[in-house]
């Protein structure tokens, strides 16, 4: 039977990341009440962040660059990389949720502009997206190193390889 390991550290920055969230969308809903401009950055923003997203899921899920020594070796890397896709499509499913009740918002305030729907919609997406663009602060630091852990198997298999020669 395999144990399930919990790993607190990243329950630990989800936590705090909701948190801070919940905070940032109920205190900063007045400033994104009616104001256009800051709409207009929130969908720029997660529109750019979404099409970079696919793009980096794309090439992270590409078979080609994660060949192994082995069947075995391959295997395992396919559930990494699996894992990190999963983590990565949840970040990009934020970002249409983020722009979807950016969406439902001005939808709503053309009805009903100072309506309570209005400001619960304002403080749903601000929240989303102060947890979505925290969580894409981490995405650089994941990405480099997984291009550092490609480049030392790569250099540990040459050596490997020159060491059986």
């Amino acid at each position: 039977m395999q144990r399930l390991e919990v790993d607190w550290s990243r329950i630990g920055i989800f936590a705090a990341t909701a948190v801070i969230s919940v905070v940032i969308g109920c205190h900063g809903q007045p400033y994104v009440h009616g104001n256009d401009e800051a709409r207009g950055v929130i969908v720029n923003v997660f529109s750019i962040l979404a099409g970079f997203l696919i793009t980096v899921m794309t090439l992270l899920g590409e078979p080609g660059l994660y060949r192994g020594r082995t069947w075995r070796s391959d295997a395992i890397k396919r559930s990494n990389v699996y894992q990190r896709l999963v983590r990565h499509k949840w970040l990009f499913i934020s970002y249409l949720i983020v722009l979807a009740l950016v969406f439902m918002t001005t939808i709503v305030a053309k009805r009903e502009p100072d309506g309570r729907l209005v400001s619960c919609l304002e403080m749903l997406y601000l929240g989303f997206a102060t947890f979505a663009f925290i969580y894409s602060l981490m995405l650089p630091s994941r990405l480099l190193n997984l291009q550092l852990a490609r480049f030392d198997e790569l250099v540990e298999s040459k050596r490997s390889g020159q060491k059986a020669d």
